[in-house]
């Protein structure tokens, strides 16, 4: 199966995660409650994608998986980052100051570097226990899945007021 194909499938198949927002209305329990069960899905479906997508051999496998869920913890730490910016942004979002709103967008900014970093350590890495073009592989699946993921959670956080 074509990864555009299992790319279609995730975004089908994973139900979006919705933050209905009105005024004051943000259920943080529940928000929370769909944040953690939208990881854990995406973290099962994306380690299926990236198994049936990378064609490694016994070897490569021994070496890579252990190093993959390596990778996925510190993303998580990441995410539980990202998950506190967005929390603190609906409680406050409806009555959001420029200075708030200001230290959470940079907040935000800091936490994409510190991911672009992450995969910039963690290709070095594989890469020695990979050919380059299997990290190359590696590294887009995990971008096009980041990349539906950062699209479903924005879409489904209100704009500042």
């Amino acid at each position: 199966m074509s990864i555009s194909k299992i790319l279609v499938i995730v975004l089908i198949a994973v139900a979006p995660l919705q933050l209905v927002a009105q005024e004051n209305d943000i259920d943080m329990g529940a928000l929370n409650s769909a944040i953690a069960a939208q990881r854990q899905v995406s973290e099962t479906q994306r380690h299926l994608i990236v198994a049936e997508n990378l064609a490694l051999t016994e070897s490569e496998s021994l070496e890579f998986w252990p190093l993959y869920r390596e990778y996925r913890e510190q993303v998580a730490k990441l995410d539980d980052r990202v998950v506190a910016v967005i929390t603190q942004y609906g409680r406050e979002y409806s009555k959001l100051t420029d200075e708030q709103a200001l230290r959470l967008l940079n907040e935000s900014l800091k936490l994409d570097l510190d991911h672009e970093k992450l995969k910039q350590r963690y290709v070095k890495k594989f890469a020695k226990i990979v050919p380059g073009v299997m990290v190359a592989r590696f590294l887009q699946i995990e971008m096009r899945l980041d990349a539906i993921a950062r699209l479903k959670l924005q879409s489904a956080i209100p704009l500042a007021m």
